[in-house]
């Protein structure tokens, strides 16, 4: 089975998790200037991840004169920083894939699931990791009354969170895509939070036995 050629610039290290891939060749590569010269000579497909402290327009027209030209490449940024019009340009644009630097450790996901044939999307925002708990319930807005009689406050913990969403895992298998809930925690400033959002994706880990849920803000 033909490898898929990793090649990474902008870091110093390859990601563990992609060293660790068996189905990987991986390669630094100090100059992005020499990527094209890189890719020469190799069938299959190729994947550049490219780290950015802040991705400019200088970088978008790079690699994409780098795609045009070299076939079967894709470019996965990872990036610190967006500007908004460079966050719009690209929310429009499938050519690249987008992960913010707090998502580094699903590069090697992200890259299986491009592999696979499926779309990858730009998160609105940055998501940071959340210390704190979160206690979850069903809305007591209008558009959660479509949700079960049986109300539980679940208590639950947080994977990240930004200023429109989360990924956060509670003990019980108890929503469903769709449903509406009720959302507080502490923030790292002690004060607290409560924010109505509506669940976007729920699957329960059986090994951890956790159900995992991505939720979005339908306030602020």
């Amino acid at each position: 089975m033909m490898k898929t050629k990793i090649l990474i610039t902008g870091a110093s290290v390859i990601p563990k998790k992609l060293k660790e891939e068996k189905s990987f060749e991986c390669s630094l590569v100090e100059n992005p200037y020499e990527l094209r010269s890189a890719l020469q000579g190799s069938e299959g497909d190729k994947i550049i991840v490219a780290f950015l402290p802040f991705l400019e327009i200088r970088h978008f027209e790079l690699y994409t004169f780098i795609q045009k030209t070299t076939p079967h490449v894709k470019t996965v940024f990872v990036v610190n920083e967006l500007s908004s019009n460079m966050k719009l340009k690209l929310k429009h644009n499938k050519d690249f894939i987008v992960l913010w630097r707090t998502e580094e450790g699903q590069i090697k996901e992200n890259i299986m699931t491009y592999l696979e044939g499926r779309d990858i999307r730009l998160r609105q925002d940055r998501r940071e990791p959340h210390p704190m708990k979160a206690l979850l319930s069903p809305s007591l807005l209008p558009q959660g009354t479509a949700n079960k009689g049986f109300q539980p406050i679940l208590g639950g913990s947080f994977e990240n969170l930004s200023a429109h969403g989360s990924c956060l895992r509670i003990k019980a298998p108890f929503y469903d895509k769709k449903d509406f809930v009720n959302l507080t925690y502490q923030t790292n400033e002690g004060e607290f939070v409560t924010l109505e959002g509506q669940v976007r994706w729920a699957k329960w880990n059986e090994k951890e036995q956790t159900q995992e849920l991505g939720v979005h803000f339908v306030s602020t």
